[in-house]
């Protein structure tokens, strides 16, 4: 049997090797002593005899052998390698166990086994200096995975929902047994793959452990029965070398890894070199769908090149990907001559536009510890970190030969791009012509394929992905994957399943459904002025969260679930908040996953998508202050060019990122909570007050505090002129009494209030009238940036 085959069977060892655990707590596991002894614990005595039922007449002696292997990771019979490989690579694994397992009887009380649920990996974040989490009440229920905000947002476990754990259990290995028995186990990788989405469907929400009967000790459930399942199963793939076999014997102490990380350069240029020419909209989809599933493509094609199953991809998306494999002697510089290809594509197809870069640290099974790995990956990262400033390095002689690799014909610029040369006889650029046609097929697309050797979408040698919309039937080959989009109930149509946010807004038109433009989502507004709102967010201290956030319990699995935990909310979440009724074909998702989002609505509708996402997303974080948003948003109109629009939206995002959990506009910068404040002072007085009718009067204050108004200070020369209009033009004493309220705060000696400006901008964003002349229109929305 081919290594690589012998690797893949015994991750899907690695994978099943604890779903006795599932069984002992459903209720359902039986075991004499006698199979205690030899197996060593109940659960591996459940995994043994559930696995080798589910197995017979399906494979091989031989294949049998490797996915039992699973079973004795805790009493490996002498001399079998298979067992000990899957001993060591649990050991490894389960080094990773927080140091807060000792605390067990504080945080559980006198929960049973069945009660206890998953705790969020989000909510152990913890900066020193900045917050501190204690947040254990935090928890999963126990329900397959989807995109509902009752399924995905951990919450504090009422004792009624406590009671029914034994029998949700159940109901999850009811479930999950009733889709192994329909594997056939003939081909590996597709075995494995069909598997390992399984798993992640019914054992997302399940902790890996939470007692230890035999020890009498309490396990911390921060780490998913899933996550451990998937690590171990790379692990001991990567156990499987000439190196490692020959060092089995010496245990964890002496067998040896490789962790590697790619990181994707240049994606927010690349993805906004797009002029406003006809079919904008589907080419800024079909980039943002290439570049969202372009780690996934990378990573899948160095692990393919080096012999390892998917399952070692630990983390794909939001522009980087790492995975561990194990380590032989030449696999650096094999990972060097992967990198070469991979830059010469790259240069080839977009110019040095699109770069990657790699990094790899070796470490010692016994580094795996929540002690030794986070120096490791700390200087992972600085590696990485560096060699952006090296890109390219290895085929740099050659870069202008790969840049100007062009056939017979007579080229031209791109219109499209801008960028990239294009024959005389065709409308785009090569890739402008391919991101158009999947960007048209995206907001109806139901499958993706990603394959090795064709694609939509296809960097040759490396991989490629096509998208299928409802009713296409997917075409695939052997060694391809078939992923159902944005739905988990994949068990009958597809290999698995993958999150996009992919949320647009459509109209029906002669049968077919159409993308709306920019200009005809604005149509539908009713009254205010028709103005587009280009929305930037992302996380703040993203890279102080990963490096520090779980210092004292960094592991692999851990930065691999808070990766999944972020892209999770950003990539799957997104689209299920913006069904809301009022949100629901309004908004227009440029790209969102890993921990951004960029999105396009009518400024009035943006404003309430932004509040509502912040909302969310600190709900989702467990109310965790490690973990806050900053957000930045820039209006104009809707013909704008989008490329100009995402720029201005950054540097307003820049100016709330100096603040951090905040959101800036128009250069103005406000905490999440004073921006709700504010937007609900701002819908009290367009109720309580007639706005329409003193919508001159409005402008006048405006531009007297914007006169007045100098280094963020208001002068004392503006008082006297505000009452002066106040008073003239207001006859009513509760109409003055709510305009001066409006404008000055009463608890702070009628100082004006930090906000007003803001507000009078957006109360005459929402008065102004077709009527009214374009050169006010350009002086209240432009002056200020």
């Amino acid at each position: 049997m081919e290594k690589v085959e012998v690797r893949t069977w015994l991750a899907v060892g690695g994978l099943l090797h604890d779903i006795g655990k599932l069984i002992d707590r459903s209720g359902e596991g039986r075991a004499e002593e006698e199979e205690k002894r030899r197996f060593g614990y109940s659960h591996a005595v459940y995994s043994y005899k559930f696995l080798k039922e589910l197995l017979e007449g399906k494979v091989s002696k031989e294949v049998e052998e490797l996915i039992l292997s699973g079973s004795y990771h805790h009493k490996p019979e002498p001399g079998n390698l298979y067992h000990l490989a899957q001993q060591i690579a649990d050991h490894c694994a389960s080094s990773e166990r927080s140091k807060r397992e000792d605390e067990g009887s504080a945080v559980y009380g006198s929960q049973s086994r069945e009660e206890k649920r998953l705790k969020s990996i989000l909510a152990l974040v913890s900066l020193k200096g900045h917050c501190q989490s204690g947040l254990d009440q935090y928890e999963y229920q126990l329900k397959p995975l989807d995109l509902k905000k009752e399924t995905l947002f951990p919450e504090e476990i009422t004792e009624e929902k406590k009671a029914k754990g034994k029998q949700e259990y159940k109901e999850l290995f009811e479930n999950l047994k009733r889709q192994l028995q329909k594997l056939d186990f003939k081909e590996p990788e597709k075995t494995l793959t069909k598997l390992y989405y399984l798993l992640y469907k019914y054992l997302w929400c399940v902790p890996a452990s939470t007692y230890d009967k035999e020890r009498g000790t309490k396990h911390y459930a921060d780490i998913s029965l899933f996550d451990h399942l998937r690590v171990v199963g790379a692990l001991v793939s990567g156990l499987w070398t000439d190196y490692n076999i020959q060092r089995l014997k010496d245990g964890q102490d002496a067998v040896e890894f490789l962790l590697v990380e790619g990181d994707i350069t240049g994606i927010q240029r690349f993805l906004y070199l797009l002029s406003n020419t006809k079919g904008v909209g589907k080419r800024l989809r079909g980039k943002s769908f290439f570049l969202s599933v372009l780690p996934v493509i990378l990573g899948r094609f160095f692990l393919r090149e080096l012999g390892y199953p998917m399952v070692n991809l630990l983390y794909a998306g939001g522009g980087k990907f790492q995975f561990v494999i194990g380590y032989e002697e030449g696999v650096e510089q094999k990972l060097d001559e992967l990198q070469r290809k991979v830059d010469e594509v790259l240069v080839k197809e977009f110019g040095g536009h699109l770069g990657v870069v790699l990094g790899w640290r070796r470490f010692k099974g016994k580094e795996l510890g929540v002690n030794e790995l986070g120096e490791k990956i700390h200087e992972l990262y600085e590696e990485t970190g560096r060699k952006k400033f090296q890109k390219f390095s290895a085929v740099l002689e050659n870069f202008d030969r790969l840049v100007n690799y062009l056939g017979p014909d007579n080229y031209e610029m791109c219109p499209s791009c801008q960028v990239s040369l294009k024959p005389e006889r065709e409308e785009f650029c090569k890739w402008c012509e391919l991101f158009q046609e999947v960007g048209e097929k995206i907001p109806r697309a139901e499958y993706v394929v990603f394959s090795p050797e064709i694609g939509d979408l296809y960097l040759e040698g490396i991989g490629g992905v096509s998208v299928y919309a409802k009713g296409q039937i997917p075409y695939t080959l052997p060694g391809d994957t078939l992923l159902l989009l944005n739905r988990t109930d994949f068990e009958d149509k597809a290999d698995g399943f993958f999150f996009l946010a992919n949320t647009v807004p459509t109209k029906e038109e002669k049968g077919k459904i159409l993308v709306k433009d920019f200009e005809e989502m604005l149509e539908e507004e009713e009254e205010g002025y028709k103005l587009l709102a280009f929305v930037k967010m992302d996380v703040d201290n993203l890279g102080l969260i990963f490096s520090q956030g779980l210092k004292e319990d960094y592991s692999i699995s851990r930065v691999a679930t808070l990766s999944r935990s972020l892209d999770l909310f950003f990539s799957g979440y997104i689209n299920t908040l913006l069904q809301k009724e009022e949100f629901k074909n309004k908004v227009y998702v440029v790209y969102s996953g890993g921990d951004d989002v960029f999105f396009c609505a009518s400024w009035e509708i943006a404003l309430k998508v932004a509040k509502e996402i912040e909302k969310d997303f600190t709900e989702y974080t467990c109310y965790n202050k490690c973990f806050t948003l900053s957000a930045g948003v820039f209006f104009q109109k809707p013909t704008y060019p989008i490329r100009f629009g995402a720029d201005r939206a950054e540097d307003e995002k820049d100016i709330a990122k100096a603040y951090k959990n905040s959101i800036s506009l128009w250069g103005y910068s406000l905490s999440w909570d004073e921006f709700k404040n504010a937007l609900e002072r701002l819908n009290e007085f367009m109720k309580n007050f007639d706005v329409h009718s003193h919508r001159t009067l409005l402008y006048r204050i405006y531009t007297l505090l914007r006169a007045y108004k100098k280094d963020g200070k208001v002068s004392l020369r503006f008082y006297p002129m505000f009452y002066y209009q106040l008073y003239r033009n207001v006859k009513g004493e509760k109409e003055q009494e709510k305009l001066e309220e409006f404008i000055l705060d009463p608890k702070n000696d009628y100082n004006v209030r930090d906000d007003a400006e803001l507000l009078l901008k957006l109360v005459l964003m929402k008065t102004r009238g077709a009527s009214e002349r374009v050169k006010e229109e350009s002086y209240i929305l432009n002056k200020g940036g």
